[in-house]
């Protein structure tokens, strides 16, 4: 059987476009993935708390539709957003950051119990935390960021008799400051979940 003939004109064409393929290719930066990994250091005054209950921290935590993306974001002008050049987050953050802050309010809360979604033990009564974040953005600030914070929080009490006292709802407002470059920024909101944990502790 007789090989098809590609014509001259089409072989030329795919031969460039095979070309600008491979140099758009090599120009691209590697996008580096981001997430609020690690574990920082407690705070030298973390104390657990008054209140010896277990605690629920709830998965739905409310997010700015802002933050429902996978690129890390920085506000530019008045009223502007960029995303940070070729980084993104690994995992939405309305999934990672109820993980991460359950994580971190057990280490400060030791050795009282948190769990993430369901009580250790359905028996006992516990409070349920529930979260909403309505800024988590970094701005800059001189030469490098400034990463702001702002959430509130409230509790529903599980597995107890009607009436039973909650502690006070509560909220914070946290700046970090940090470089500009990437790495630097998912430190920066790694940082604020530890913080955020310390506030919430400190006001149960």
């Amino acid at each position: 059987m007789t090989p098809a003939v590609i014509p001259r004109r089409d072989l030329l064409l795919l031969l460039a476009a095979t070309a600008l393929a491979g140099c758009a290719t090599r120009n691209t930066p590697p996008r580096r993935l981001y997430g609020l990994t690690g574990t920082p250091p407690l705070p030298g005054d973390a104390r657990p708390g008054q209140d010896d209950r277990a605690w629920v921290v709830s998965p739905q935590l409310t997010l700015p539709e802002l933050l429902d993306r996978s690129e890390l974001l920085v506000a530019e002008g008045e009223a502007g957003l960029r995303p940070w050049p070729e980084a993104r987050w690994a995992e939405p953050l309305r999934d990672a950051l109820p993980r991460v802050l359950a994580d971190d309010l057990s280490r400060l809360r030791q050795p009282y119990p948190v769990t993430l979604a369901t009580p250790a033990n359905g028996d006992v009564q516990s409070l349920r935390l529930l979260v909403q974040v309505d800024e988590w953005l970094a701005r800059p600030d001189g030469s490098g960021l400034t990463l702001r914070l702002r959430a509130r929080w409230h509790w529903a009490s599980l597995k107890a008799p009607p009436g039973t006292a909650l502690p006070p709802a509560g909220q914070a407002d946290l700046s970090l400051a940090c470089t500009a470059d990437a790495d630097a920024l998912a430190g920066a909101y790694r940082q604020s979940v530890l913080q955020l944990a310390a506030r919430i502790v400190a006001g149960s």
